[in-house]
């Protein structure tokens, strides 16, 4: 994870690189993100609650600059799927 990342989630600015895929407040965001994902996906055939779950997800990074979004955070590990 790059260090712009780990900038942004204070629970892992103090995380030595080495231990950030062990780290347990990694792993809780990573589950948080793929259950909003995934609750989504399956409710796609409800389009008002899709819009109301997006706009609550916005809502809560709102804190975050537009600068902290940069294409060169978001990555995808290449051993993700094998």
């Amino acid at each position: 994870m790059s260090p712009d990342v780990t900038a942004l989630f204070e629970r892992l600015r103090s995380v030595n690189e080495a231990y950030l895929n062990a780290s347990s407040a990694l792993e809780i965001h990573s589950m948080i993100v793929m259950d909003a994902v995934n609750d989504v996906f399956v409710n796609l055939d409800d389009p008002d609650y899709v819009i109301d779950t997006l706009l609550l997800t916005g809502k809560s990074h709102r804190r975050f600059k537009n600068d902290d979004f940069t294409a060169s955070i978001f990555w995808v590990q290449s051993t993700f799927l094998v």
